[in-house]
């Protein structure tokens, strides 16, 4: 689950529409902007990996990002230790594309390279236990507008807040599919 980073509303409804788009000149690149997030998991480390690198076209729905954004997500390559996936999604002022090659790094952590005609971005995901039952995710990224971009670009505490609810969002779901499991194995068992 690769986040798509870098956009915010520019109206404070969060419906994701009314962007401005602005061109960045040939030749010019923007800068690298650093970013940092956790978020606590109530499911034992092993579950939480096999859950958050499961890539799959439905991700967007963990997060609403069906909704918000029309999210559409296809998956061109799996192996075990690489995905590859490509994201359509409309920014309200135009459709964004993204494709990204993940790399997993069992039992822990994972890293995902993505490039769309928005942004680029470099991502580092790692799960740490904290107990049996509960694991953290630290996820840091970096994150430059390429090409046709929105903008002003977004606040770096409005992009990490903003993917930070949608991490707390997916755990949510993470969370209720772990408890789903107990209960199918309690009837099996």
């Amino acid at each position: 689950m690769c986040t798509k980073i870098g956009w915010a509303p520019t109206r404070g409804d969060g419906a994701g529409t009314g962007f401005i788009h602005r061109r960045i000149a040939p030749g010019a690149m923007a800068t690298w902007r650093r970013y940092r997030i956790s978020v606590d998991f109530h499911v034992p480390l092993s579950f939480a990996y096999r859950w958050c690198t499961d890539y799959t076209p439905e991700d967007g729905e963990f997060s609403g990002e069906d909704r918000a954004i029309h999210l559409e997500r296809r998956i061109i390559d799996r192996s075990p230790g690489r995905v590859v996936f490509e994201n359509l999604y409309d920014q309200g002022g135009g459709w964004g594309w993204e494709r990204h090659v993940v790399t997993l790094r069992p039992p822990d952590r994972w890293h995902c390279v993505g490039r769309g005609n928005y942004h680029e971005s470099i991502l580092d995901y790692q799960l740490v236990p904290l107990t049996d039952r509960s694991t953290r995710l630290n996820m840091v990224w970096r994150s430059r507008p390429v090409g046709v971009a929105p903008g002003p670009r977004p606040a770096r505490s409005a992009v990490q807040r903003h993917v930070t609810g949608l991490w707390k969002r997916r755990a949510g779901a993470l969370e209720l599919e772990y408890r789903s499991s107990l209960r199918a194995r309690t009837v099996t068992g």
